[in-house]
């Protein structure tokens, strides 16, 4: 079959499509390059780790229309799309899930948004209802809260967590009882202690809590529950950079602030997660680290956590993409259950339960058979 020659629109279709598929390209290269570079030195490739799945989809549609076009420029979108395989072995997870075992345990772990529900129809009871219906229906040994405030302005924040504590069933709490209190709360239905003084955890930094859980015969375990500082972006400025109709109209104001924001986030986590495994106390047995990290798999922050030893147990138990921000950003996953190869991850869910601006992650596990009996 003899291809016909090409007209003119025909040539400068294919011509844009070329410089788009250079464009796509880069983006891509960028945003695979955004976990290996602190945003302290160059914080703008922070932006193309965040966009992955949109540069992604740009990349798949270009591919589409060159094929179309009986293009041989077409191995520029290929190339793209073969770029952006380590990214989706970070964002998508092939369901490699296992069965059950009798001595498995569940963590879930919830940015409860101060109790303000994202439906202004509904009020802190209903947001308090539909959270104690989850976790009795899901029974997590472990529940780490993020944003937990006073949800009864009769009630002070230490009688609203006992209070929530004996109605769920989760008798043993550990929160941070100093002044720079920030919101993570840790549940458990076997008694916790808190790690030692001389860690950064000890001091109680506003990054996070961690504490032992004893679990008895199932065994013994740390878990610390983290929440990384957020975009702080509020509901204005997310329907301005989402809403077609006023992007263009905002750009010089909203724009501009937005960018600043994300600027600012992204310097402070990557100071922030360094600290926080600074901090982390020297521990010879399973360690579960999860909580709101807000940043996405493609970031400084997640490969920080990859290089020392830990685990993204979505991507070993999980299926899918998963986002865990139940906003107007899409796909973005940033809440995490981190392990270390102490612990053995066997089904990693997210409930798709429509209260916070997150969404609650649950991991069930088992622990190393060689841990069960000690740690330190």
């Amino acid at each position: 079959m003899v291809r016909k020659e090409r007209g003119f629109f025909g040539k400068l279709i294919v011509f844009l499509l070329t410089v788009l598929a250079f464009i796509g390209l880069a983006a891509m290269g960028l945003s695979i390059a955004c976990p290996y570079i602190n945003p302290k030195h160059f914080v703008w490739i922070a932006y193309f780790g965040l966009a992955f799945w949109e540069i992604f989809a740009f990349n798949v549609l270009v591919f589409i229309l060159l094929l179309l076009m009986w293009s041989r420029n077409v191995w520029i979108a290929v190339l793209a799309l073969v770029i952006s395989i380590p990214g989706i072995q970070k964002s998508f997870a092939f369901g490699h899930t296992k069965e059950s075992a009798p001595e498995s345990m569940k963590v879930m772990s919830y940015n409860v948004h101060y109790f303000q529900h994202v439906d202004k129809e509904k009020n802190t009871e209903d947001f308090i209802a539909q959270i104690v219906n989850l976790v009795r229906e899901q029974s997590p040994d472990v529940l780490c809260c993020q944003e937990f405030s006073a949800f009864n302005p009769r009630r002070t924040r230490p009688q609203c967590i006992a209070d929530f504590a004996e109605i769920v069933g989760m008798p043993y709490v550990y929160y941070n009882r100093k002044s720079n209190y920030g919101g993570n709360v840790i549940f458990s239905k076997y008694p916790v202690q808190k790690v030692t003084e001389d860690s950064g955890f000890g001091q109680e930094n506003t990054y996070g809590v961690m504490v032992s859980v004893d679990a008895g015969e199932r065994g013994l375990f740390h878990v610390a529950n983290i929440h990384l500082v957020s975009f702080s972006l509020t509901n204005a400025e997310i329907n301005a950079i989402t809403n077609s109709h006023e992007i263009h109209n905002s750009l010089d104001t909203v724009g501009v602030k937005v960018i600043q924001k994300l600027k600012r986030a992204y310097e402070l986590r990557s100071d922030e997660v360094v600290r926080m495994l600074e901090g982390m106390p020297p521990v010879d047995g399973p360690v579960i680290v999860c909580g709101d990290f807000n940043d996405t798999p493609l970031s400084y922050v997640y490969r920080q956590m990859q290089k020392a030893g830990f685990t993204d147990t979505f991507i070993k138990a999980g299926r899918g993409i998963k986002p865990t921000y139940g906003g107007k950003l899409p796909l973005l996953r940033i809440d995490y259950v981190w392990a270390n190869d102490e612990v053995q991850p066997l089904h990693f869910n997210r409930n798709h339960i429509k209260a916070s601006d997150h969404y609650p992650v649950l991991l069930e596990f088992t622990l190393n058979p060689s841990k069960l009996k000690t740690i330190d």
